[in-house]
């Protein structure tokens, strides 16, 4: 079949697509991102008959043609079978010849896991794979990525990973790392662990080839500081893929501000041209002292850079701006009043009480000009606000992620009683109709107390858009096969 005839076969596929958003929460046991993937549904369609004979006869005998193994791009199945996964970007890079052979296979629990092809683009390692011996009447299953065994230059998208039945039982399957493309070298690997397929828990090893090629690369000239030194964003580069680009930077982040985190998510270039976010992740952190850390992100964005740009100006977000958080007993003397290091914004907890199965806090926040008050932020930052067995607290990594049910309420109902005094009252109710486990089993009001993190009072701060602006230099990536 030739190439032009199966570009026609790919449009001409009627592929209905399901959109589905899943909240991610890292990093800090919440990253509060938004992630959008799309699935299609095959329609069988008497044009793709042949394609799955071809996949049978494919993966049942090994490659047709050996001596083409380091080119897969010059066999046609390659590209149907990321037509099947409804893969523009492979497809176009099958069609370059920038698609390359993997001939990794890993078994375990009588299951076997094989890697067969791989193709870089714009940050993202994308391999595909089968699995047989797996026996299942589902079309459609789950796998899980161990994430104790990711590499930090090289992280899985815990989403993508899904496999669809082959007609002859078996399953295909597509994943992606995300990585950056001008730092992987010749020889390295990419480690993944793929703990469990559908209900079967197993171990399947690999250390995966990369591959990179050729790309049009922005390099920026300067590095900037925001916020009066608090941020400094350097080392940035824009590389261009096939329908999307990648921002490769590094932050480093002083004094209050060493375990923050800013992204960027969006850009735009001195030609006119909006970019915006698709996705984005972190990789390497360097303590570079007990005041500054170094973090390398990556930013993905929805289209390929205008070559032509001279000046990209970054729109960042402050994601997480990080405050200690306390503990404070029920029975403490009130009363009693903390504020935050990036802003001086403070909390002060005036009386508590115990009302039946219920405790009623309030208290009021400080540091906030009264034209900044706003009273959704307010009551946010107020529901923020814990309670929980003291001992327990202390001996928990995070209260409000790995808490122990029973023995913690995660939040509150908080209202604003004074706006112009700032004045808040939260009442924890002991007993949750909704969701049984939530509800407080033992509370005692001598061995319970507030979980307070004071990076919720950082809400309140005045929210402005920080922009960078750096000049940039067009640059040729070298391919790395």
């Amino acid at each position: 079949m030739e190439r032009k005839e199966m570009k026609k076969l790919y449009e001409e596929i009627d592929v209905p697509k399901v959109e589905l958003t899943s909240a991610i929460r890292q990093a800090m046991g919440d990253v509060k991102a938004e992630k959008q993937r799309h699935w299609f549904k095959w329609s069988w369609r008497t044009p793709i008959y042949s394609v799955i004979v071809l996949i049978v006869l494919y993966f049942s005998s090994g490659f047709l043609f050996p001596s083409l193994n380091t080119a897969m791009a010059r066999v046609p199945i390659i590209g149907q079978f990321y037509m099947m996964f409804h893969d523009k970007v492979g497809m176009s890079l099958f069609q370059s010849d920038l698609v390359k052979h993997v001939n990794e296979g890993a078994e375990s629990r009588g299951v076997t896991v094989k890697v067969n092809s791989v193709y870089y683009d714009a940050g993202r390692l994308v391999y595909t794979f089968t699995v047989e011996n797996f026996h299942t009447k589902e079309d459609f299953i789950p796998i899980n990525i161990d994430s104790d065994q990711i590499n930090e230059n090289f992280q899985p998208n815990i989403d993508s990973p899904e496999l669809k039945k082959l007609k002859d039982g078996r399953y295909a399957g597509r994943m992606e790392f995300y990585t950056n493309g001008q730092a992987i070298k010749q020889g390295q690997k990419a480690p993944l662990v793929i703990s469990k397929i559908g209900d079967i828990v197993g171990n399947w090893r690999f250390e995966l080839p990369v591959v990179k090629q050729k790309t049009t690369l922005l390099a920026g000239q300067k590095d900037v500081s925001i916020l009066n030194g608090r941020y400094q964003v350097r080392d940035i580069e824009v590389e261009n893929g096939v329908n999307s680009s990648v921002i490769q930077y590094a932050i480093d982040y002083n004094g209050v501000a060493k375990d923050d985190e800013v992204l960027i998510d969006r850009m735009r270039d001195n030609l006119g041209n909006e970019y915006r976010l698709k996705t984005g992740t972190r990789f390497e952190e360097k303590q570079l002292s007990n005041k500054k850390t170094r973090i390398n992100h990556m930013t993905i964005l929805n289209q390929p850079i205008d070559p032509k740009a001279t000046k990209l100006t970054f729109f960042t977000s402050l994601w997480v701006e990080h405050e200690e958080s306390k503990i404070i007993p029920l029975q403490t003397k009130l009363p009693i009043q903390f504020k935050t290091k990036h802003y001086g914004i403070g909390i002060k907890i005036n009386k508590i009480e115990q009302k039946g199965r219920s405790v009623t806090v309030d208290y009021q926040f400080t540091g906030v000009g009264q034209e900044e008050l706003d009273e959704d932020v307010m009551k946010n930052a107020g529901e923020g606000i814990g309670l929980g067995d003291v001992k327990k607290m202390k001996s928990w990594s995070d209260p409000e992620a790995n808490y122990e049910n029973g023995y913690y309420l995660k939040g509150n109902g908080a209202k604003v009683t004074n706006l112009k005094t700032a004045s808040m009252q939260s009442t924890f109710e002991f007993d949750v109709k909704e969701l049984d486990k939530l509800s407080l089993k033992h509370f005692s009001f001598k061995d319970y107390g507030l979980y307070l993190n004071l990076s919720d009072l950082n809400l309140l701060a005045p929210q402005k858009e920080i922009t960078v602006t750096i000049p940039v230099k067009k640059e040729t990536s070298k391919a790395n096969r």
